[in-house]
């Protein structure tokens, strides 16, 4: 069998197979650049929110430890003077 025989045989399929391919090779590379603006979206959006909130959340831990010593010793001082 020679090249043109074997195309002539097997080129509706053949073509069928390299469209295939070629659709889903497109697909991936789509979802792979949507998956690397999302990585960078987390990277540059929400991992400095995170950051954030964490230090806020600390600084108002501290703040929230302050007070209740300071009731605790209001509390105490009320109880000394009854």
């Amino acid at each position: 069998m020679d090249f043109v025989e074997l195309l002539k045989q097997f080129g509706p399929l053949l073509g069928a197979v390299l469209f295939f391919i070629w659709r889903d090779w497109k697909r991936e590379e789509r979802l792979s650049n949507r998956i690397e603006k999302l990585e960078d979206e987390q990277r540059e959006i929400i991992l400095p929110l995170v950051e954030r909130s964490t230090q806020v959340i600390a600084e108002n831990t501290t703040v929230m430890q302050r007070l209740e010593r300071a009731l605790h010793k209001l509390a105490e001082d009320k109880r000394v003077s009854d």
